[in-house]
């Protein structure tokens, strides 16, 4: 059994490192996460508050004056996160950043072990109109790591609302997934249709931290959840845990075995059309 804590980063001090690694450091105690997992864009957030984003009047403004900071500042972001995880001796997931490599600019997540070093990176494999329009580049595969001896995948940013990239992450055997995402204030009522949906056609858990705050003059308000298939939790709504209003997380524990017994008794797997997933899956539907 893990404990898992997803933040939304509401509230929590941005304007210098030191405070932000402070905040997070406070919470990480009280909670004694095994997993913390930050929310999409997050790395834009701290470039922004520390200054060094100014001028811009619009999100894709910050986006791209971000892409001319880049390759410094994500050096930065990154030595502040493996030291994050590991002075605290958890997996951290540093929320998502932008990043360019080749000549093609990726939107990553990536986390890092108890050790302080990177374990995985994951690149959003699913654009929208706007982020093809902006320049972004998409992923080109879905892979698994471990987290405390349980096998998880990504889903970045767009990601969760394709149901295809949960049911692949499932086939290859994922238990959980950890989904950095940020939805715009008005739009928040579209997110049960992603990750929550997708926990509940795959019965794997699901982390999913959602950003709070304002960035570029958009505001991002969707709320953070630590999430199951609904057999598993009290209420059968699929939510272990969520965030409540001045707490700026959820945290809850993962009962592997419930959730084993959950997929032996309705094994939802295999009562799919192999032939569907030829294409897409040919190591397991050759």
């Amino acid at each position: 059994m893990i404990r898992a804590a997803v933040f939304s980063l509401g509230g929590i001090r941005t304007g210098k490192i030191e405070d932000y690694a402070d905040d997070l450091s406070a919470y990480f105690r009280e909670l004694q996460p095994d997993l913390a997992v930050l929310p999409a864009y997050s790395s834009l957030l701290l470039c922004a508050a520390s200054g060094r984003l100014q001028g811009e009047d619009s999100f894709n403004g910050y986006c791209k004056a971000f892409v001319r900071e880049a390759k410094g500042w994500n050096e930065i972001y990154l030595e502040l996160h493996s030291e994050l995880a590991r002075d605290n001796k958890l997996f951290l997931v540093a929320g998502t950043t932008l990043e360019e490599e080749g000549g093609k600019v990726y939107h990553s997540a990536y986390c890092f072990g108890p050790d302080g070093e990177i374990c995985a990176r994951q690149r959003q494999t699913h654009l929208s109109r706007e982020e093809r329009a902006f320049g972004l580049s998409r992923g080109g595969e879905l892979s698994l790591f471990e987290v405390a001896g349980m096998k998880a995948g990504f889903l970045v940013g767009n990601d969760a609302r394709h149901p295809e990239t949960g049911r692949i992450l499932a086939l290859k055997g994922a238990a959980l997934v950890i989904h950095s995402g940020a939805i715009e204030s008005g739009a928040k009522r579209v997110q049960p249709a992603g990750i929550w949906a997708q926990v509940q056609q795959n019965q794997f858990w699901a982390a999913e931290a959602q950003l709070k705050g304002a960035l570029g003059g958009r505001s991002f308000g969707a709320s953070s959840a630590v999430i199951g298939p609904c057999e598993i939790t009290p209420d059968l709504s699929g939510y272990l845990a969520r965030e409540s209003e001045g707490r700026p997380f959820a945290a809850a524990e993962l009962d592997e075995d419930g959730r084993l017994r959950i997929k032996k008794s309705y094994p939802l797997l295999k009562l799919l059309h192999p032939a569907a997933y030829r294409g897409r899956l040919p190591e397991l539907y050759g």
